[in-house]
């Protein structure tokens, strides 16, 4: 079989419509590694290619420790995460991502093998298609958050960014709702804002080359639909650093969540000892699993 080779930071992911509008549930490391893969799939490669993914570069390009035991359980849930949609020619799809994972000892290297289904949706492209970066995909902490990085990345190419969605159909592409019990995660309006839809909002707005802003719209007392507003930005300026503070400024922003802003903010507030101390502490809570939002617990604490 043909194997693909290693990536680069500054890729470009592309994806069929139908994957974008999926509903299926994933976490973001299973994110990250299937993003891996995305950014090695070429158009010429034959339909048994095997895709590596180094756990190296995932942690360079990431910023995070990932230990060995996490990858295993995410690889294993990833094999067995299974998606409906349409398909461009009015078919139902109801497939998985990932066929197989194999873990090369003694090289850090998973070497996956795509869904000869899913594959089609990732290199057959014609006029519905979503891109993305790989960098602002990869950084985004939120699982909700790199979901709907997905959708507004559909949007952002297009002349009209602005689009209606009902709450209920955005909360099933998010696998909120059961669907064999129709219970609802975040039923109420105000934990779907505060858990979903807002922290999303800080993270992408602060990391991707798009940024967006809703508003409710109500029908009675209830909050129905969610109009969405997309502005991309191609050339996003980045703030430059020289000197002592640029590795520091360079982990806040790309690793820890926190906008230009913020992290301009910290470098001013704080000594570069008591930030690499305090990063340290987060990254040990990561690590542990006790945080739902780095960065909005980043800024948080920083007082930003």
């Amino acid at each position: 079989m043909k194997h693909a080779t290693s990536l680069l930071d500054g890729a470009t992911l592309w994806q069929d419509n139908a994957l974008t509008v999926a509903r299926y549930e994933m976490t973001a490391l299973e994110k990250n590694i299937l993003y891996m893969v995305m950014a090695s799939i070429k158009k010429e490669d034959e339909p048994n290619t095997l895709y590596h993914v180094s756990a190296k570069e995932l942690m360079t390009l990431t910023g995070e420790a990932i230990k060995v035991a996490d990858l295993q359980r995410a690889t294993k849930r990833l094999i067995t995460r299974f998606f409906e949609t349409t398909l461009p020619n009015g078919h139902l799809l109801q497939a998985t991502f990932v066929a197989s994972a194999e873990y090369i000892i003694g090289q850090g290297i998973i070497e996956l093998e795509l869904s000869q289904k899913v594959r089609p949706l990732y290199v057959d492209l014609k006029e519905r298609f979503t891109t993305m970066q790989l960098h602002a995909a990869l950084t985004l902490n939120s699982k909700y958050a790199k979901r709907l990085y997905e959708l507004f990345s559909m949007y952002k190419n297009l002349p009209d960014k602005s689009f209606r969605i009902s709450v209920q159909e955005l909360k099933e592409r998010l696998d909120l709702i059961d669907p064999k019990t129709g219970k609802d995660r975040y039923e109420k309006w105000t934990h779907f804002k505060n858990r979903v839809l807002d922290p999303s909002e800080h993270e992408i707005n602060g990391k991707a080359d798009l940024s967006f802003s809703y508003t409710p719209i109500k029908q009675g007392r209830s909050v129905t639909q969610i109009d969405f507003t997309v502005q991309y930005h191609p050339k996003q300026q980045i703030v430059s650093y020289e000197g002592p503070n640029a590795a520091a400024f360079g982990r806040l922003t790309a690793h820890f969540g926190l906008r230009q802003d913020q992290a301009q903010k910290v470098l001013a507030l704080h000594s570069l000892a008591d930030i690499n101390r305090q990063l340290h502490k987060i990254q040990l809570r990561v690590l542990n699993k006790e945080l739902e939002n780095v960065g909005a617990y980043t800024a948080k604490l920083f007082g930003v």
